[in-house]
């Protein structure tokens, strides 16, 4: 069926639309939420989570029509669910874990190539003292942005954001010139 035409017949109240799009695509997101190690309950909660938000972007007038097909649109709300869902469980997480969140290429094909993470933990060798201990500390030690203010002494929470997203921004940079250099 036309993805547009299920969008128009759950606008018109036909509950068999969103369950056709439940269905449909259920087994499938389980799947790939197992890649990052969610486990199977937390997956289903987070399908149904995303498939709420679906509905109710749908019938708000956000999702009025479609610029991809409704899988595509349905994984991608999934996959920022599921990268809060790890934020908030993982005490452990290596800057390496996020490193698919540092390239211009989707994470399923950045996931897939080994030689990525020890990409990453280079490009973060190579960044100065404050950028390291900034990111170890959200990610390996999981500190909210508060703690990081506090422990470092900055001035405010918006500093600790800017300097997070600097240091991003740099590792993005070494990635970027050594994928050029690899290249020439």
């Amino acid at each position: 069926m036309n993805e547009e035409r299920l969008i128009e017949r759950i606008l018109s109240g036909d509950q068999k639309a969103i369950e056709k799009i439940y269905n449909r695509y259920k087994t499938e997101f389980l799947i790939y939420a197992s890649r990052f190690s969610v486990n199977n309950e937390d997956a289903v909660d987070i399908y149904q989570d995303s498939i709420v938000v679906l509905y109710e972007n749908i019938l708000s007038g956000k999702l009025s029509s479609l610029t991809s097909s409704v899988k595509t649109y349905l994984f991608a709300v999934g996959k920022y669910k599921i990268y809060n869902r790890l934020k908030v469980k993982t005490t452990t997480a290596d800057i390496a874990d996020y490193e698919f969140l540092l390239t211009d290429e989707s994470e399923e094909e950045f996931l897939l190539q080994e030689e990525n993470t020890l990409k990453v933990q280079r490009a973060y060798s190579q960044l100065g003292g404050k950028c390291r201990e900034v990111l170890k500390l959200f990610y390996y030690e999981n500190r909210t942005i508060e703690e990081i203010k506090d422990r470092l002494a900055y001035t405010s929470k918006d500093v600790v954001k800017s300097q997070k997203s600097r240091c991003i921004k740099q590792i993005k940079e070494i990635l970027l010139k050594s994928k050029w250099a690899n290249q020439i």
